[in-house]
């Protein structure tokens, strides 16, 4: 219910901003891989196994999809509105006896899991009048962490759910390959003692016209917290195909 309120309030700034001009609508899809994926929670323990969504459970690839708003009230400076859903579901047979937000889950036990990660993000960049070498833009995000991690076998369920405030800097740099076609890379994160944020994209951007583009690549998300209350951090890996079309 959150996802659908988020998106459609960012959707709905998107049409209120149509008729200003200077602006962008962005569309991302994809297939989403686990590259790994480790939960304790509680963390307090120590003793408690770290549960793996990859090496103990089987994860298989899930869709993916972005949505993003640009507006540009100069031509120096752009804001963004970001929706980023993701869900994984792992399942398969536990190999050692773990316990998940105070449930006792057995070796031998089937499991079926979910892992989502919704991210929604408002930021700012400053564009350069002229890139600096390939450094296009820098600027400033701030994100909203919506996610839930749950463990159910037939007879028991627990559940652990997180929603925060994660401020991120952000670049992009751009080489041009030829007129039409210019290699991208975007990154956003920030680290702390107590855990990190890494969104970053590499791919290619075809300028189909004036109005619209086609980019494809590669797409990384890491990170994660470790604190008493959670251990969680995770790498998913993405292929991607998107739009671009200027209002």
């Amino acid at each position: 219910m959150k996802r659908i309120v988020l998106i459609t309030i960012i959707s709905l700034v998107g049409i209120a901003l149509w008729g200003q001009g200077n602006f962008r609508i962005e569309t991302e899809l994809g297939a989403a891989f686990s590259g790994y994926n480790d939960v304790r929670s509680p963390n307090e323990d120590t003793s408690i196994p770290i549960l793996s969504f990859t090496d103990e459970l089987e994860t298989k690839p899930g869709l993916s999809s972005r949505l993003l708003l640009h507006y540009k009230p100069h031509p120096r400076h752009q804001f963004s509105l970001l929706a980023a859903p993701l869900t994984l579901k792992p399942k398969g047979t536990l190999k050692e006896n773990i316990s998940y937000e105070g449930v006792d889950f057995f070796a031998g036990e089937k499991v079926n899991a979910e892992y989502r990660f919704d991210s929604y993000r408002l930021g700012y960049r400053y564009i350069f009048p002229k890139p600096l070498f390939i450094l296009k833009s820098v600027g400033v995000a701030g994100k909203i962490r919506d996610a839930e991690i749950f463990l159910e076998t037939v007879d028991k369920k627990s559940t652990k759910t997180n929603t925060g405030f994660v401020p991120l800097l952000n670049v992009n740099l751009g080489y041009p390959v030829m007129d039409e076609v210019e290699l991208v890379l975007e990154a956003e994160g920030l680290a702390s003692p107590y855990g990190r944020a890494e969104d970053v994209y590499l791919g290619v951007d075809f300028l189909i016209n004036h109005r619209l583009n086609m980019r494809a690549g590669y797409r990384l998300l890491e990170g994660g917290s470790d604190i008493d209350e959670v251990y969680t951090f995770a790498a998913i890996h993405y292929a991607t195909i998107g739009f671009s079309i200027k209002m």
